[in-house]
């Protein structure tokens, strides 16, 4: 299990399949969520898992990842072909279930 933790509360594990380019971006793309998700509730932590499952001459990523704040825990989790595309998606699901979460209350 390959663990980053580029920021104290952000963890990102097997994140290795991505190239440093690829890996460069998507921690910016993370942190661009990070900070909006900020903006709504002080989060604990954000851990982000990808696995690869391997097509032929493709990829196919899929990506889980846990929110934890002091409300609780969200989830999301969801696969596409695109490492980007995926991100985008699953953090966004993230950022509305906190703000559907956070109107409720």
């Amino acid at each position: 299990m390959v663990v980053d933790a580029f920021d104290s509360r952000i963890l990102l594990e097997k994140f290795d399949c991505l190239d440093e380019q690829e890996i460069i971006a998507a921690k910016k793309l993370i942190q661009k969520y990070a900070q909006k998700i900020e903006k709504v509730v002080d989060y604990k932590k954000i851990k982000l898992e990808l696995r690869v499952h391997p097509k032929i001459n493709s990829r196919q990523f899929e990506l889980n990842c846990h929110l934890e704040y002091d409300g609780g825990m969200v989830t999301s989790c969801d696969q596409n072909s695109n490492s980007f595309i995926l991100i985008d998606k699953v953090l966004e699901n993230i950022l509305k279930e906190i703000q559907n979460k956070i109107r409720k209350n």
